[in-house]
């Protein structure tokens, strides 16, 4: 018997052949090297047929001795009445069925896939066949039906796997997040605590030693504090901005400011959605913006930026980072370069089943734009765990 992959290969090649040939008679239009068509049509691993369709009437002509195997029908009772596959299909797939059909009457090409209930259990058939026209009123459909049970079979168990896949990424993100909370906690109570320490004992030798006696000494160990309070805020900002927990919107306008602010850029922001977007969808996409913006920084030249965040449909809300830069050009997109800004941004995306799309700006820049489903929010454990914390810290404001 011939591979079945091989067959799924070239269903159509099968239905040139099977619509070249008499079936009725024989082999009288076999192909050179072939003596017997029946006896090669019933070695391939799908049902061979010839259909008649005529005022919306059905009758096999012909079928292949495999039509047992594949439909779960004898070919003599097949061809006694069509109506004993009929009543095998899928309520639901029975109208695609006699639609498609009926458009291969006027495309010549007949091609539909869907489900059988056999007296063996289930089955995804696909078929494709020839369809010539006899007259006004009737028609001929010549081709093969393929059991691909085993195809849907894989390709749901690969979605399965996609799916958990997801969640057990959304799962980390979640918890990923939860930890930058968590050492930016740390650092801002465990480093306030230990600067705010520092400053009173500095406090304390200028005023047991006199300021005048080491000026700059004194100046120079209140810098070194300063700084080290404000690496401290800057770290602890950017491992997880508290601002997030004023919500997203006010998140967005923070970073904006701060990247015109740090980098000399105007930055404009559109956030005119007014859905309400969970704790962790929030976090993803004020990641999704400042790995944009930091794009822009770094490889726009632009001077203007604009963030925008919208809904488009029910359940879906979409941010996008636009600039007036130096662009791209065809010949070489920003896809085609290596980026793990790019790739962060389009794996976030996936994770939680969003879209991610990378294009020309009519503004002269680059457009980078996701798109995700509202889904729920966070767990109470996960959101507890991304809540700050009350601190101890003085120093670090």
């Amino acid at each position: 018997m011939l591979p079945q992959r091989h067959i799924r290969e070239t269903p159509d090649h099968l239905a040139d052949l099977a619509g070249d040939a008499d079936l009725t008679h024989g082999a009288t239009q076999a192909p050179e090297g072939f003596t017997d068509l029946r006896a090669l049509v019933d070695q391939l691993p799908g049902f061979v047929f010839r259909l008649r369709h005529d005022g919306g009437q059905l009758r096999f002509d012909f079928s292949s001795a495999c039509c047992l195997p594949v439909c779960g029908v004898q070919a003599s009772d097949l061809q006694h009445s069509a109506q004993h596959l009929l009543n095998q299909i899928d309520p639901l797939d029975l109208a695609p069925f006699h639609a498609a059909l009926q458009a291969s009457v006027a495309s010549g090409f007949w091609n539909w896939e869907g489900r059988l209930h056999t007296p063996h259990g289930l089955k995804w058939v696909n078929v494709r066949a020839r369809t010539r026209s006899i007259n006004a009123f009737a028609a001929e459909s010549t081709g093969i039906m393929l059991n691909v049970t085993q195809s849907h079979l894989r390709e749901s168990q690969l979605l399965n796997l996609s799916s958990d896949l997801r969640q057990i990424a959304s799962h980390l993100e979640s918890v990923r997040e939860a930890e930058r909370a968590r050492m930016a906690r740390d650092l801002h109570d465990d480093l306030g605590q230990v600067l705010t320490a520092l400053q009173m004992d500095v406090a304390l030798l200028r005023k047991q030693f006199g300021a005048a006696q080491a000026p700059e000494l004194f100046g120079n160990v209140d810098k070194l504090i300063h700084a080290a309070a404000e690496a401290g805020r800057r770290v602890a900002s950017e491992l997880r901005p508290s601002v997030l927990d004023l919500g997203l919107k006010a998140a967005l306008r923070w970073m904006s400011a701060q990247y015109a602010q740090r980098y000399d850029i105007r930055v404009s922001t559109e956030l005119s959605y007014k859905s309400e977007v969970g704790e962790l969808i929030a976090t993803e996409l004020f990641r999704i913006a400042q790995e944009g913006l930091t794009n822009v920084v770094r490889h726009a030249r632009a001077r203007q930026a604009w963030v925008r965040c919208v809904d488009v449909e029910a359940h879906q809300i979409c941010i996008s980072v636009e600039d007036d830069g130096i662009g791209y050009t065809p010949q070489e997109p920003p896809a085609s370069r290596p980026s793990l800004g790019l790739r962060g941004m389009r794996e976030r995306a996936a994770v939680f089943g969003g879209s991610f799309q990378l294009d020309q700006s009519p503004r002269g820049g680059v457009r980078v734009q996701v798109c995700m489903p509202l889904g729920p929010t966070l767990s109470s454990d996960d959101a507890g765990a991304a809540q700050p914390q009350p601190s101890a810290g003085d120093a670090l404001g």
